[in-house]
């Protein structure tokens, strides 16, 4: 095992008994568990992104949605587990508009492609679909398989995906005292059971062992009241992360070949339901287009931040290191940044770009010397209009969007099973 905390002190919630005595949670479970998820598949821990990720969820598709706004994902899969043979392909089709691009992803595009698959099929079927996948997700799915498929499903995940990072949770049925069970004894009349910690600690252990590229750590959400602490967390999460992911050397070789062994019955094969591509911004110009456009753009903003005027030369200065972050960002060098000026007969003398002085009157312009932090090379827009200086239409004056405020709410429900 290894240990693992959520990133920036984790999660702000709580557990409490209420004036009809049950036990409820703020925010809901359901949300503490998808946020988690995003969460750790965000963790700089990691060193990297994740391209392609499969959701083995249910039909509400609620955590696409947060999903689809991770930085570097590029494909998703919804996996949606039959639970009963006759599944209702309607409702998951009905589910399609969760799925689709909004107007807001038209007029503002993604910076990079998305693709949204929606499946119907088997969560211990090896397919082709799940090849090359980085990141796995299933909440609350386990207890609903049988134990054959149960059996399967580390064969399928860490067998034949090889996943970077695999995310599992499961009800905690240390803490089913502070709940009225069902007459199945369970908190879902579709649960086949309900692990305890150690039940659960066993079982994430025994998958290491038998995968040995895999090291687990175990975690929570759902708080318990103050004076339970010792029941645990109402929904108990495995991370599951391949041992390269922590810079640790493998034990055996990756293989993804498909395994016959792994496939159910062929009523449980996949099925397409939809596929959906998200809009996004082709950047079709030349690395040399790109360090000039973005030079032109820093002269014009610099020209206009007195700190770098030299009075005495009657000339702004501008440090190289402005455009530092942005080269690195499309992968080039600081000379191809200096043959790109001197073919545009921009000045350069030492570590610094020369420019004319400005014709405009300047004085209106001495509040942007404020917005440019010199110790990052970054320009502090939002320090910019959190100082209340006026911006047209929302826009700071150096150029960043002022922030907004997300009324977003979602409705009452049962969320702890």
């Amino acid at each position: 095992m290894f240990s693992y905390n959520l990133p920036d002190g984790g999660l702000r919630a709580r557990g409490f008994i209420n004036a009809q005595g049950e036990i409820k949670f703020d925010p809901p479970v359901f949300e503490q568990r998808y946020t988690t998820a995003v969460r750790i598949l965000e963790d700089p821990l990691w060193g990297q992104k994740f391209k392609k990720v499969v959701d083995f969820g249910c039909a509400e598709m609620r955590l696409l949605s947060l999903l689809r706004r991770v930085d570097g994902i590029e494909h998703i899969l919804e996996m949606h587990y039959p639970f009963q043979v006759d599944i209702n392909e309607d409702l998951l089709r009905s589910n399609k508009l969760k799925a689709e691009p909004l107007v807001s992803d038209y007029l503002k595009k993604r910076e990079g492609p998305l693709r949204v698959e929606l499946f119907k099929g088997s969560i211990d079927a090896s397919v082709a679909e799940l090849q090359n996948v980085d990141a796995v997700i299933a909440l609350e799915i386990i207890e609903h398989l049988y134990p054959k498929t149960l059996e399967n499903v580390p064969k399928n995940i860490f067998g034949f995906m090889q996943p970077k990072i695999a995310i599992f949770s499961t009800p905690n049925s240390d803490f089913n005292v502070l709940f009225t069970m069902l007459p199945n004894g369970f908190r879902h009349d579709d649960h086949k059971f309900e692990w305890t910690r150690a039940e659960f600690k066993e079982w994430a252990l025994n998958i290491c062992q038998q995968y040995p590229n895999y090291k687990v750590a175990i975690i929570g959400v759902g708080d318990a009241p103050p004076d339970k602490k010792e029941i645990g967390y109402v929904s108990q999460i495995a991370i599951f992360v391949r041992r390269d992911l922590l810079n640790h050397s493998l034990i055996e070789p990756l293989c993804n070949q498909i395994r016959v062994d792994c496939n159910p019955d062929p009523d449980f094969q996949y099925k397409e339901i939809f596929a959906v591509d998200f809009p996004y911004n082709i950047d079709e110009r030349s690395k040399e287009e790109k360090l000039l456009d973005e030079a032109r753009y820093q002269i014009s903003r610099c020209q206009r931040v007195d700190r770098y005027f030299n009075r005495d030369l009657g000339v702004y200065q501008v440090p190289l290191t402005v455009l530092k972050d942005y080269i690195e960002n499309i992968d080039a060098t600081m000379d191809e940044l200096l043959c790109v000026l001197k073919q545009d007969d921009i000045e350069v003398k030492g570590d610094y770009i020369i420019l004319p002085e400005h014709d405009e009157d300047e004085s209106s312009y001495r509040h942007y010397d404020d917005c440019y932090d010199d110790d990052y090379g970054t320009w502090d827009d939002a320090r910019y209009d959190n100082e209340n200086i006026a911006t047209d239409d929302e826009v700071g004056a150096c150029g960043g969007s002022s922030p907004g405020k997300d009324d977003a709410t979602y409705e009452s429900e049962e969320n702890w099973d």
